[in-house]
């Protein structure tokens, strides 16, 4: 067998593997995830996601839940930031691009 064709295989046997370790892992992911969907509909009656659940809280909040451990984001602040951010933009739009 010539340097060549050993490297080909190499690569080959590389790309397989890269392959089927991916596929493990989305199966894995699908599978942990129709679990948990079945069980929450099962127990609680709600069809969602208990892993990993991203939904509002209050007015200001959103409640960020993984493994039941929760994080909650103040939104005023980010979208005070956003706000100035695009009158930033705009301001330089005017200055580079003169209306008609």
């Amino acid at each position: 067998m010539s340097r060549v064709q050993k490297f080909r295989e190499i690569r080959h046997f590389k790309r397989k593997l890269i392959l089927a370790f991916s596929f493990f892992i989305l199966t894995l992911f699908v599978g942990i995830g129709a679990v948990d969907y079945s069980v929450s509909t099962l127990l609680w009656g709600k069809g969602e996601f208990g892993i990993f659940s991203v939904g509002p809280y209050g007015n200001d909040y959103y409640k960020i839940s993984v493994f039941n451990n929760n994080l909650y984001i103040n939104t005023k602040y980010i979208s005070r930031d956003y706000k100035r951010l695009v009158e930033w933009i705009n301001s330089k739009k005017e200055i580079f691009i003169p209306k008609k």
